[in-house]
């Protein structure tokens, strides 16, 4: 048996390795495609600092920018290394989600020093930039890019539901779970999900799963790659 991972590249293959180093067998079928912008044009000249709530923002960033002086403030761990292989020196992690990363920036940074850039995606999990200006800071949004939703079931998930090859498949995003809900209903496999486990990377991402016949969905213990590897075979399942 084995896990279907439906993140988008380049981290699928990412996570479909640190699986294989566990022993586990994956198939690779994303559901969002990335695309970056064609520029990024906002002036740093009374910005502090970066904050990234996606290691796909920093990539774009990187494609799209020189800049690397200002410390990167990064929603998680994932984020923060991508951050680094982008050049960045200072980097923070706030080790979870945007809630995580909203605290982190308000205990570390003074509003008065100047305005905060959210390089975002066209959609986002949590109100960063709301959180930070209730709390006083200036604070400017980038969209560094878009993930575009699959219009179908992509043909190596639908075999390996037809198949009945799956033990389980793993959710890093709310869109994720919500594409993968409905794609599979139009596909009409919605039956072939009995005896798979869904694995969510928080409790926004499985809350997009209700309606599906899933065998059980599982969270991970905090909003982070490692947590959400560790679910995988893993018990007891959650309701």
């Amino acid at each position: 048996m084995k896990v279907l991972i439906t993140r988008a590249e380049p981290g699928a293959t990412k996570t479909a390795t640190a699986l294989h180093a566990r022993g586990v067998e994956t198939i690779v079928a994303p559901l969002l495609n990335i695309r970056d912008a064609d520029a990024i044009t906002e002036s740093l000249s009374r910005v502090q600092a970066l904050a990234f709530t996606s290691a796909n923002g920093v990539r774009a960033w990187a494609k799209l920018r020189e800049e690397r002086h200002l410390t990167a403030w990064c929603v998680g761990d994932a984020t923060r290394d991508a951050a680094r292989e982008a050049g960045f020196e200072k980097t923070r992690s706030a080790g979870g989600d945007a809630h995580a990363l909203a605290d982190l920036l308000i205990r570390g940074l003074e509003p008065e020093r100047g305005a905060i850039l959210h390089v975002r995606g066209g959609h986002t999990a949590g109100d960063l930039s709301g959180t930070l200006q209730r709390n006083g800071f200036p604070v400017h949004e980038t969209i560094a890019y878009r993930a575009e939703v699959e219009q179908q079931l992509p043909s190596l998930a639908r075999e390996a539901l037809t198949s009945r090859m799956l033990s389980s498949v793993l959710f890093h995003s709310p869109r994720a779970a919500g594409a993968f809900t409905a794609l599979v209903d139009d596909a009409g496999l919605n039956a072939r999900l009995e005896s798979v486990i869904a694995i969510a990377i928080s409790p926004a991402t499985a809350s997009n799963l209700i309606g599906s016949d899933w065998a059980a969905i599982r969270i991970a213990e905090t909003p982070d790659e490692g947590a959400l590897l560790d679910r995988v075979g893993a018990g007891p399942d959650r309701p």
